[in-house]
């Protein structure tokens, strides 16, 4: 098993989930997308706690839920760690919507609103749903 990774972790203010659902959102997304791999260490609740200036019981609930999903498993006496087979019980969508996560994440970074973006969103589906329309149009005409 290897040390304790080196997790940054802020908090958005402007989000209206809690602290603890943010970590978690976090960490899961880490893990979903490979950043973290199994086996890895988790850093203690109390030095993660510290580093991101939140209450300890915060990172204890995120890690609690995490666990219950079986993203990181506990090992008595030695910390939390990644699921050896986290990242491979995770679907095919899952990694999409990691993906997007990240997406949502960076806009949210720029300063767009979650209303914002789902409208921006929004708007592009509607334009690849247009062209290809246009394109399945444009092929009948040619057989």
């Amino acid at each position: 098993m290897t040390a304790p990774c080196n997790l940054i972790f802020r908090v958005d203010e402007a989000s209206d989930l809690p602290i603890w659902v943010q970590l978690r959102n976090r960490v899961a997304h880490l893990i979903k997308t490979g950043k973290m791999v199994g086996g890895e260490q988790l850093p203690s609740v109390r030095s993660l706690a510290a580093d991101a200036k939140i209450n300890y019981n915060t990172v204890a609930k995120a890690y609690r839920d995490l666990e219950l999903s079986g993203l990181i498993v506990s090992v008595r006496g030695r910390g939390m760690f990644v699921r050896t087979d986290a990242a491979a019980s995770e679907g095919e969508t899952d990694s999409v919507d990691a993906l997007l996560e990240d997406c949502i994440r960076q806009y949210r970074e720029k300063g767009l609103t979650y209303r914002e973006i789902a409208e921006h969103i929004a708007r592009m589906v509607d334009a690849m749903e247009q062209q290809a329309r246009e394109c399945r149009k444009n092929q009948g005409g040619l057989l």
